[in-house]
């Protein structure tokens, strides 16, 4: 494969999902320093533009509706042939990136190679073949080395937002009656076993309001149905906020929030890409799964057992009689002292 010196368009490819999009915005800065004058765009699924909407170093979003499937697919394919693209990175590696590959041919292409085999060691058999300095991060910035560029130490998600849609965030919460400095919850995450009990949720989020006289607001989505049984809710102190918003209005809150306390989900990371300090709850998943920190001023918080991670989504069934220990094993109050740890607030 002959890659070009110096690429006048490339295509970089990520359909989902939204915490993997969040992971990867440093290759956008790292490739527009590398080639200030190249045409980068970027494909993903509609419902994930709004994290990188306003990136400075993209210059064109595609956005894949998936309810158009296969077909629409090709159509999207056909439209790229014609954009003349010298160079094809590929960050998804998937039946829909290989499609996309072959409407391209005969162009050079980057992809990124997942660890399958190394997981299902470590998931069926508890053989970790993974480096200790394992990242994600970092793994997805090795795409890029045959191209010259080096990962840089430093290089962190990074997400964009206009003032318009932080004055929004402002008056949501103005009309709510919150106000800064407050906690912001993701009590959310697509699959059952990485959802840390709500009943601790709420005992923190009491000593929020008694100790550190801060408000809290939870957020998530209309399918988060769990978050219905919630019923710890106080006007200006304690405030729900599931499926009211869009998602450039949810990372509008998270950019306003002292800091965040979230399971393995998403919006968890955006927080962090955001710049906001982040106390993440990690149950079946681990950096091994992609999981993880990624900014020194965040923590994370585990149990230690053998049998986690147990996969890469929390998709896999526990096995044990005493289901999800990974998260029971993890005590409200130890959730409390690291929000005291990162946010530098005495109780």
């Amino acid at each position: 494969m002959n890659l070009p010196v110096n690429p006048k368009s490339i295509l970089l490819i990520r359909l989902s999902s939204l915490g993997d999009i969040v992971v990867l915005t440093p290759l956008f800065r790292s490739l527009r320093d590398k080639f200030p004058e190249a045409r980068i765009d970027f494909v993903t699924k509609s419902e994930y533009v709004g994290v990188v909407a306003h990136n400075p170093f993209i210059s064109n979003i595609y956005r894949y509706d998936s309810h158009t499937k296969l077909d629409g697919w090709r159509k999207m394919c056909n439209q790229f042939k014609l954009q003349n693209y010298d160079l094809l990175i590929d960050m998804h590696n998937n039946i829909r990136s290989h499609i996309l590959a072959g409407y391209l041919r005969p162009i050079p292409i980057l992809r990124y190679r997942k660890p399958y085999l190394r997981r299902f060691l470590l998931f069926y058999l508890w053989l970790n073949f993974f480096p200790h300095d394992f990242r994600l991060i970092s793994e997805y910035l090795k795409v890029l080395h045959p191209l010259g560029i080096m990962q840089s130490p430093s290089a962190r998600p990074e997400i964009f937002l206009k003032t318009d849609i932080i004055s929004r965030a402002h008056s949501i919460l103005s009309e709510r009656g919150i106000h800064p400095p407050f906690v912001t919850f993701l009590p959310i995450a697509t699959w059952p076993n990485k959802l840390f009990p709500l009943a601790k949720y709420v005992t923190v989020a009491r000593r929020i309001n008694s100790e550190l006289k801060m408000p809290v607001i939870w957020l998530g989505c209309q399918n988060d149905v769990h978050l219905r049984q919630l019923d710890y809710l106080i006007p200006g102190e304690s405030v729900r906020l599931a499926g009211e918003t869009t998602l450039a209005e949810s990372l509008a809150l998270l950019s306003l929030s002292r800091a965040v306390i979230g399971n393995d989900t998403g919006l968890t990371y955006a927080a962090e890409a955001l710049g906001v300090p982040v106390v993440l709850i990690l149950g079946p998943t681990s950096r091994e799964t992609g999981a993880g920190c990624h900014t020194p001023q965040s923590l994370n918080l585990e149990s230690r057992l053998f049998c986690r991670p147990c996969s890469q989504k929390g998709d896999r069934r526990c096995y044990r009689r005493h289901k999800l220990l990974c998260l029971d094993e993890i005590t409200d109050s130890e959730v409390f002292e690291a929000l005291v740890k990162i946010t530098g607030v005495t109780t």
